[in-house]
């Protein structure tokens, strides 16, 4: 599942994407747990200061889960190791009670109490299949209130529906919109009192409590079932009825009459507040969000957004490129909120903190199961004031206050690489001063003797049109850079090159990969159809389409809605397809892992990899070609 990233302001064109490399996978659980009892050999156990150590293996289908295990002396969960492709997880484990946690692409899929006797010697087989998946990014706790009645709540669905019926790049039916949208409200209810379901089968309520915390608990209430009669022959209505249990409503549709449609959803939505939610768990916000993001559903367009007022306050401090932090980058590494590196010249490098190290806890709320936008929302906030990180350096631990302050989001990253090579990489193009900085960057790499050019938009998923057309524009000396095409008339636009400015002009290779997406394309496509760069690395990711935010007054929020198709100087457009490089080198799993891992903090710590060996081999040719003219 992709996901747009998208800033304030109802005439920005944007071109920006997660692509599924990033995006997060499906959560597990158990369906199998064969436990072999423990046993009394103790042939080959090692015995360190104590009783002998415990032998345990243990094994998962699929394999590469992550294992914990969590002593009652101890408030973390250790990290011990990943179960193989063949074979099982070897371990020797202090004896004792314990409690043995399983991981799965970050969700946890048994917690198992354990004895661990002295000695003894056991087997797990954990066999996981995929968890309830909750549709879209619908969240029933702590869900921002930004409709607060069932009137406003329609008021701003009608809003997104007349957005995509006038603007959405193909023409859609809004009756469609609406039978769309009042099944994925049914079908992500369903979803997650399923999952309370499995949850509360699968792990113990302590575990369960202290992993997965207090959540919108739907399990006690019935199954919603929404059904469609077949349409009748001469006016072409159609019956249709919600029901749960013993309760429920009816009523029919008129194909030549939208009121029947939106009088359908009213009444869903005044079924599900009223009597399916009797204990009243839900808010007026998380079912009009539901029957948004089933609107949006209809469409099958991954980069097609619905942005809670959260997200257009996130997005807008993007485009500016400051926030008020630590400055610290960070990610989950078997588990565990980790720092990836501190940004240079932050509170955070300042105070010490390392990358490597773990994060325990922020202002003493504990990190084990929070979420990583939690967490980067916790450290984030005003400039000045303090955040306390307890932080696990090994088996040291450390407490850590610091002061925030303005941070700058770095977009742009260069150094040079020897014998005239320069390199320059763009991570996102969201920033609306992005083409300054890669002019700025360029000019201080000619001052230390660049002759020739690596431009490296690997990962780079993309961001606004203007950008990437004013960072090609640095290069191309005349013509069409790119142009939208749209249902809409005189909303068509052609970027063209300004044949007045000074342009840089030297050789240019462009390092691309299935990470390469939206304004990436664009500027990869451009430089060389305009014969201004080689394309070096892995086809691109195949992004061709530009959303336009349109703002829901007064609530807050947003759509990011794809209005156009953006087309190279050819004509063509990478949309679905991708482009191909000219030279294709593709790198191994260990070597993508470090691609993936990379940051405009981290550069300088980077070893070469094969893509990028291939472009300096070809630039360093070129340069020597010119010698000889």
């Amino acid at each position: 599942m992709t996901r747009a990233r998208v800033a304030r302001g109802a005439g920005r064109l944007l071109l920006f994407a997660l692509v599924p490399a990033l995006a997060p996978a499906l959560p597990w659980s158990a369906v199998g747990l064969p436990w072999a009892a423990a046993g009394q050999d103790a042939q080959g156990i090692a015995v360190r200061d104590g009783p002998a150590r415990v032998r345990l293996a243990i094994a998962s289908e699929p394999a590469d889960s992550a294992v914990f295990v969590r002593y009652p002396a101890d408030a973390r969960d250790r990290f011990l190791g990943r179960t193989p492709g063949d074979g099982a997880l070897e371990l020797e484990l202090e004896p004792g009670p314990a409690e043995l946690v399983i991981y799965k692409d970050g969700f946890i899929c048994k917690v198992e109490p354990l004895e661990l006797r002295p000695g003894g010697a056991a087997r797990l087989e954990v066999r996981l299949t995929p968890d309830i998946e909750v549709p879209r990014r619908v969240h029933l706790k702590e869900a921002p209130a930004f409709v607060r009645s069932a009137g406003e709540g329609e008021e701003i669905f009608v809003a997104v529906l007349a957005h995509v019926v006038r603007f959405y790049v193909e023409e859609k039916h809004p009756y469609e919109l609406v039978d769309r949208a009042v099944a994925t409200l049914v079908d992500v209810l369903n979803a997650v009192r399923s999952r309370e379901l499995l949850l509360r089968r699968e792990l113990p309520p302590e575990a369960r409590r202290r992993y997965y915390g207090e959540e919108v608990d739907l399990s006690a209430y019935p199954p919603l079932a929404f059904t469609r009669g077949p349409p009748a022959l001469v006016s072409g209505k159609r019956t249709w009825s919600l029901g749960a249990g013993a309760v429920a409503v009816e009523g029919e549709t008129d194909p030549v009459d939208l009121d029947s449609f939106l009088d359908m959803l009213q009444k869903a939505y005044a079924f599900v507040r009223h009597k399916w939610d009797t204990r009243k768990l839900l808010g007026d916000a998380v079912i009009t969000h539901c029957l948004i993001e089933g609107l949006i559903a209809a469409l099958d367009d991954d980069h097609t957004h619905f942005l809670s007022p959260k997200d257009v306050a996130e997005m807008a401090r993007d485009q500016k490129g400051t926030f008020g932090g630590v400055g610290l980058i960070v990610g989950m590494r078997d588990g565990r909120l980790t720092v990836i590196t501190p940004m240079a010249g932050t509170p955070g490098q300042r105070a010490g903190i390392r990358a490597g190290d773990v994060i325990e806890a922020i202002d003493g709320q504990d990190t084990s199961r929070m979420s990583m936008d939690r967490a980067v929302d916790l450290m984030r906030g005003r400039v000045d004031a303090p955040v306390e990180l307890r932080l696990r350096r090994g088996e040291q631990t450390l407490t850590v206050s610091v002061l925030r302050a303005n941070v700058e989001i770095r977009s742009v990253a260069s150094r040079m690489l020897g014998e005239g090579v320069g390199y320059l990489r763009i991570s996102s193009f969201m920033n609306e001063a992005l083409h300054e900085k890669v002019e700025a960057a360029l000019q201080t790499l000619t001052r230390q003797g660049c002759k020739a050019l690596v431009l490296d938009l690997r990962n780079n998923p993309g961001g606004l049109l203007d950008e990437a057309r004013a960072v090609a524009d640095l290069f191309v000396p005349d013509g069409v850079i790119v142009s939208t095409r749209t249902r809409m008339a005189g909303e068509a636009r052609t970027l063209r090159a300004d044949p007045g400015a000074n342009k840089w002009k030297l050789p240019v290779v462009v390092l691309i990969n299935g990470g390469s997406a939206s304004a990436s394309e664009i500027l990869a496509g451009a430089l060389r159809e305009h014969r201004l760069a080689t394309l070096v690395g892995e086809k691109t990711f195949g992004k061709g389409s530009v959303q336009r935010v349109l703002p829901l007054d007064p609530f807050g929020c947003a759509i990011a809605l794809t209005i156009a198709t953006y087309h190279l100087p050819s004509g063509a457009t990478p949309h679905k397809v991708g482009i191909e490089p000219d030279v294709v080198i593709a790198l191994d799993d260990e070597a993508q892992a470090k691609l993936l891992g990379r940051t405009p903090y981290t550069l300088q710590d980077e070893e070469i990899d094969a893509q990028l060996e291939a472009a300096i081999g070809i630039l360093r040719e070129r340069l020597q070609q010119q010698q000889k003219r």
